[in-house]
């Protein structure tokens, strides 16, 4: 149904439903679906041998129609499916819909199936509110002894008709919680977001002041050398050198700053690998770590924050300086 893009309209679910809720039909799963309904509303009600007729969209006398009505000999069950739309149905027109079969069934059921819980209240006019998480519990606890009956590919339809209105659920109260947490803490996030503009520009002064080579010292150097500035999302930034040691081997070194102070990291641009990389600096005796999230070796060497960009320039001349020197 993801895949489709219909997961999250109400008149495909209702379809699914019908299918699923009529016992006859070919799934195989018999009256499952209804008696875990009528046992959520705590009823016992026999379903097998009766002629039950699953009828979608039901028109009342006023024009308004009930997503699902269950008729059988002995009763009529009314469902009013939602899954995003609020509950403003007019639910008093489908409660006197419904109760016009009260004369020929011994008794009328009224359910509001739904996404998120809803309490009952009086406006609902006796529509029990039910949600699909409960729905979906009881049938998967009821489910083992209708394998024997049910059939593919209708097993895994419903699989997926359960799995997917569950995705549904868990991003609805993701949006819940997200929203109440922005609602409750909304002025501390706007400093927040104010303070975190100012560390960004800041970081990003530092960048754009921050040379480690100078036009004077470019013959300091055997490799030719490039560099350039990253903006990175999140709170870092940094200033690359690419060193070109030959042809097939390019080496580049970041010189990065994040609120924890200044770091640099060696990783290859072109060709070559860790390994590769990992040979060069043990050749020139580099003290280094490596980042197991990002594969690439930290110089051990860091710099706090506050650093003048003068001792920060001095410590990355140092790293390329130790990186380009030959060995000995």
């Amino acid at each position: 149904m993801e895949i489709a893009g219909y997961p999250h309209y109400e008149n495909v679910c209702s379809n699914i439903l019908q299918f699923y809720l009529q016992p006859d039909n070919e799934h195989g799963f018999g009256s499952l679906l209804l008696d875990s309904l009528f046992t959520l509303i705590n009823e016992e009600v026999v379903i097998n041998g009766q002629n039950i007729d699953v009828r979608r969209e039901e028109s009342t006398d006023k024009g308004n129609r009930i997503d699902l009505v269950i008729k059988s000999d002995d009763f009529v069950l009314g469902i009013e499916n939602k899954i995003f739309a609020h509950e403003n149905n007019p639910f008093e027109d489908y409660a006197e819909h419904l109760d016009k079969y009260l004369p020929k069934v011994r008794k009328v059921y009224k359910v509001l199936l739904s996404l998120r819980p809803i309490k009952e209240n009086s406006e609902l006019h006796g529509f029990n509110p039910i949600t699909y998480d409960l729905f979906f519990q009881k049938i998967i606890a009821n489910i083992g002894s209708y394998f024997l009956t049910a059939r593919e590919p209708h097993i895994t339809f419903l699989r997926d008709f359960i799995q997917t209105v569950q995705n549904l659920q868990r991003d609805t109260s993701m949006d819940k919680q997200r929203l109440t947490f922005f609602h409750d803490n909304q002025h501390d996030l706007v400093k927040l977001l104010i303070e975190v503009d100012a560390l960004r520009k800041d970081m990003r002064e530092k960048v754009n002041q921050f040379r480690v080579i100078n036009a004077d010292e470019v013959a300091l150097f055997p490799f030719d050398i490039e560099s350039g500035t990253v903006r990175f999302s999140g709170l870092r930034d940094f200033l690359w050198y690419t060193v070109k040691i030959s042809n097939s081997f390019w080496l580049q070194v970041d010189f990065e700053i994040t609120p924890e102070g200044w770091r640099s990291r060696f990783f290859y641009r072109k060709n070559g690998g860790v390994n590769d990389i990992k040979q060069w600096v043990d050749a020139r005796e580099i003290q280094y770590e490596i980042s197991p999230e990002e594969g690439r070796l930290i110089y051990k060497d860091t710099l706090p924050y506050e650093s003048s960009i003068q001792e920060v320039g001095a410590w990355g001349l140092d790293v390329l300086k130790k990186l380009t020197a030959p060995v000995v």
